[in-house]
């Protein structure tokens, strides 16, 4: 395909293209250029293609009944979890939880498993 000198490239006749995305970078030869674009969103046309018109169909009802109800979509907080030192592997050295000044509990390493077990003739 041949580029015009906006950045835009021509639609072929084997793919139809919606819209043109212009792009406006000075490129020395031989060398690579990355960019960026934005991802496109359509949930509904995205069900329609992977389950078919009906799927289309539902994902644009479910959409309406949304908008509809007018709900705004719930922010989640972020999760900032404070430890006083480093991660210790419970796998290798076992774990100990205190319970009070003089209590504690301690749950020693279990055996390590066999990530191949041999599997049983059926006879």
């Amino acid at each position: 395909m041949d580029s015009d000198d906006t950045g835009t490239l021509p639609a072929s006749d084997d793919a139809p293209v919606d819209e043109t995305v212009d792009v406006d970078v000075d490129v020395a030869a031989g060398e690579d250029v990355a960019i960026e674009l934005a991802p496109i969103s359509d949930p509904i046309g995205t069900a329609r293609r992977r389950h078919g018109l009906a799927g289309g169909m539902l994902a644009a009802g479910m959409f309406g009944i949304d908008v509809a109800l007018g709900r705004k979509p719930k922010e989640e907080a972020p999760v900032v979890v404070a430890a006083s030192d480093q991660p210790i592997d419970i796998d290798t050295d076992g774990i100990e939880i205190p319970i009070d000044e003089r209590t504690s509990v301690f749950a020693p390493p279990q055996p390590p498993t066999d990530p191949l077990p041999r599997r049983r003739r059926k006879a």
